[in-house]
């Protein structure tokens, strides 16, 4: 059983109380904002997760009040406990946190028929769900504070609070703020002074007192100054003949040219990559102006703070001169704006008919611009600057701001390496590594930080010419680690001849710039749906030393192939080679790779840690959790009727079990008996 299943069962009493939580529709543009944000942002991992209501969305400078931990707000006002189980899958489970920071009760209990007992049956629901999905993150319950708009509700605030602080106490990953008595003046009473004029919603006072609270609980972060996420501006437009979020203003006699009134044209003759590109045309003439800004999508907000270089690829079917270039500059999402850089700073020319990639430092920016809002960036503007009555066209794609990179064998990484094999229609947005290119990919890496490896990617031996799009999208088991984006598409080949094709026996790329004095271990996962016959895919890991091992495609929704403790070869390289396993009986000898995870280690370990005599089995609230072991496991129950069977993967496998007595076998011939 897996976490996901596991999850349901705690929804099941939830989703299925109604055909449709109610509520669900008031969210969909806060979830849709998130969604946008991670686009640009990527998805951050480890962090300090807050999530709750208005409470925690008011909190304007939440990040610089914990500097010492990775912050990341995904509150919506307004919102329920049972908003955020609803959500879960947006509001928590992408982001890997080390701690998540929950307030809500303070609009569940109000003008509501809710009970203290029945939010706290929310609160521990939800606690549940963390813990399923992240074993290790740490849990802290803020009280519901003593807002005086709602005195009338105080008693059941009280009880909820009382509640919480109980549950709390009961476990060592779950704490409880008190937010209540800090906020009372000398007669007990709410001291009115740290909230607004609506006697509900904080004041700068307020949050100072939550500050000092909260701070000795939050989780810090220990490893270093953080490096960005790389920042993708523009790639792609979602409208054929203009970009959206961007912005025209022209003073004349200058001219800029568009085909939508206000917005930058699009062009899908040229581009870098995706479809389209963004068409500058101008005429910047002595005594008009012109400014055109490009915004991320949605308008959303992005953090260049810690960026390197802002890159973007241009191009013209004829020469532009440096002295026909525009000046390029950053404006905040309160409106102020850094000084402008000329374009021609960095490039002497546009060299016609070739995409050219230039590269600005931020550093220039922050030389000249120190006190500008690098961490709240809302557009980039590229403007007049040579009034020189020439005409000008040229376009621009894949507008970047780009992270900082290491320079050590494997870069200053040490996270996990996820890539996405298939379809550049279905890439895996955050930290993935999308490769599209199945004949002659050559990619650099990042990891799940979205830190720079140094490791490249190279298709050696190409796949079949196309893509597998019928994988699953329904996903359990061991394959969990894997969204469906990466799951639902593969690359692919066929080991005999496929009319008209001839035969593809093998595809294989590499992977190099590794640290040879480091173990790498892969976990792999394909699937290819609708098919009745055995696709087995065999996968062959070779550097210093080589290992093998096969995965069935066919209808997988859960299984991974997992190859562990790879060393480089004397060069620093791992080449995988994908072709039809020997239990391969389709007629063609097809076979798929649709995603992989990378893990790097100083010694021999196990991705799926185990011990060769024992395993760890801890009950607690209704969860068996399983630990250092792989392999199957299955659950009997004393009469020797089998309950149950999963898999343990990555070193633990959660089951959900009610009290009472159990026999636990493994394949490897491990029996426990377990009364709870």
């Amino acid at each position: 059983m897996n976490r996901k299943l596991l999850l349901s069962l705690f929804l099941f009493a939830f989703i299925t109380a109604a055909a449709q939580y109610p509520r669900a529709s008031l969210w969909t543009g806060n979830m849709s904002n998130f969604a946008s944000q991670d686009a640009v942002n990527g998805i951050q991992k480890n962090v300090v997760l807050f999530a709750g209501s208005s409470t925690f969305t008011n909190w304007g400078t939440l990040k610089t009040d914990f500097p010492d931990s990775k912050i990341l707000n995904r509150s919506f006002g307004g919102s329920w406990m049972t908003d955020l189980i609803y959500y879960f899958n947006q509001v928590v489970a992408p982001y890997t946190p080390s701690q998540v920071v929950l307030y809500e009760g303070d609009n569940d209990l109000y003008g509501t028929s809710k009970t203290a007992e029945g939010f706290m049956e929310d609160v521990i629901t939800m606690t549940r769900m963390i813990n399923i999905y992240f074993p290790n993150a740490k849990i802290l319950l803020v009280s519901i504070k003593p807002s005086p708009s709602r005195a009338s509700i105080f008693p059941t605030y009280l009880q909820a609070n009382a509640l919480m602080k109980s549950y709390a106490d009961k476990y060592d990953n779950i704490e409880y703020a008190d937010t209540w008595t800090p906020m009372l003046n000398a007669n007990g009473n709410p001291d009115t002074s740290l909230f607004g004029p609506d006697m509900l919603h904080m004041n700068t006072s307020g949050y100072a007192i939550w500050k000092s609270v909260l701070k000795p609980f939050l989780v810090t972060s220990t490893s270093g100054p953080e490096l960005s996420t790389d920042k993708t501006i523009f790639t792609e437009s979602s409208h054929a003949t203009y970009h959206d979020p961007s912005w025209v203003n022209t003073t004349l006699p200058s001219t800029f040219s568009t085909n939508v009134a206000g917005k930058i044209s699009c062009d899908s003759n040229y581009f870098h990559n995706g479809s389209t590109s963004l068409r500058l045309s101008y005429r910047g003439i002595e005594g008009g102006n012109w400014k055109a800004c490009i915004a991320a999508a949605d308008w959303v907000p992005f953090d260049i703070s810690q960026s390197e270089n802002l890159e973007f690829y241009a191009f013209s079917e004829t020469k532009v001169d440096s002295i026909d270039l525009p000046a390029v500059y950053i404006e905040s999402f309160t409106s102020t704006t850094t000084n402008k850089l000329k374009l021609a700073k960095y490039i002497s020319e546009i060299p016609a008919n070739t995409w050219t990639k230039i590269s600005i430092p931020v550093e220039n920016w922050k030389s000249l611009s120190p006190a500008f809002s690098y961490d709240n960036v809302k557009t980039i503007f590229f403007t007049q600057q040579n009034p020189n009555n020439n005409p000008v066209i040229f376009y621009v794609d894949d507008i970047i701001f780009r992270a900082k990179t290491g320079t050590s064998p494997g870069g200053n990484s040490s996270g996990d390496i996820y890539i996405d094999f298939g379809s550049d229609a279905t890439t895996t947005p955050g930290n993935w590594n999308n490769v599209t290119d199945h004949q002659t990919a050559n990619m650099n890496l990042i990891d799940d930080q979205a830190i720079a490896t140094g490791i490249t990617l190279k298709v050696t031996d190409p796949f079949y010419n196309g893509y597998n799009t019928t994988g699953t999208t329904t996903i359990t088991g061991d394959a969990a680690v894997f969204p469906t984006t990466a799951t639902s598409d593969n690359f692919f080949g066929h080991g005999l001849a496929w009319s008209p094709n001839p035969a593809n026996p093998e595809g294989i790329f590499t992977l190099s710039g590794l640290d040879t004095s480091k173990k790498y271990s892969f976990t792999v996962f394909a699937s290819r749906t609708g098919v009745s016959d055995n696709r087995e895919t065999l996968y062959t890991f070779a550097g210093a030393n080589t290992k093998t091992s096969a995965l069935n495609p066919s209808n997988n929704t859960t299984n991974v192939s997992l190859v562990e403790n790879i060393t480089p070869d004397q060069n620093g390289v791992i080449s995988i080679k994908c072709e039809a396993g020997p239990n391969n009986n389709n007629s063609n000898k097809f076979y798929f790779i649709g995603a992989m995870r990378v893990k790097r280690s100083d010694r021999n370990t196990s991705v799926n840690p185990a011990k060769a005599n024992t395993f760890k089995a801890r009950y607690s609230n209704g969860l068996l959790n399983i630990e250092d072991y792989t392999g199957d496991v299955k659950v009997y129950f004393p009469n020797g009727t089998l309950f149950m069977q999963g898999q343990a993967v990555f070193g633990k496998l959660n089951i959900y079990l009610s009290k009472g007595a159990y026999i636990i076998k493994t394949n490897a011939g491990i029996s426990k008996l377990l009364v709870f």
